[in-house]
């Protein structure tokens, strides 16, 4: 099966307004939302959404995107392991932790990425957004 992971802005957009995301994310989200792909949500995805809830930059919190996405056996939340910590270790270059964090979770399972991010498609994990 194949298996993409979701960076934070990519994921809500596709909960809130789909309309944002580019043909190859929309593509990505409906093999997943049709249970062809399995999507993993890194866990830092949901420490993001409660930091922009917070902040009033985001409609929904944590709590609201786990039951959107809860029961779907397409999405997953990835917690962080020891892997994920070795693939980060790697990726000096990256200097905003989440998006290393995020990058670390697509090259440890070996992932595709659905990100807007054109900066992320350059560390060994093919991105899906256009």
């Amino acid at each position: 099966m194949v298996s993409v992971v979701a960076d934070t802005q990519a994921i809500v957009w596709h909960l809130t307004d789909p309309g944002r995301l580019a043909r190859g994310a929309r593509r990505a989200f409906a093999a997943v939302d049709a249970g062809r792909w399995l999507c993993h949500v890194p866990v830092i995805a949901l420490i993001e959404i409660s930091m922009l809830h917070e902040r009033s930059r985001l409609r929904i919190g944590p709590a609201q995107f786990l039951d959107a996405i809860g029961g779907h056996p397409g999405y997953a939340v990835l917690g962080l392991d020891t892997a994920q910590a070795m693939e980060f270790d790697a990726l000096l270059g990256v200097r905003d932790p989440f998006d290393r964090l995020v990058l670390a979770a697509a090259r440890a399972t070996r992932s595709r990425l659905v990100s807007a991010d054109e900066a992320l498609g350059d560390h060994g994990v093919e991105r899906l957004w256009d």
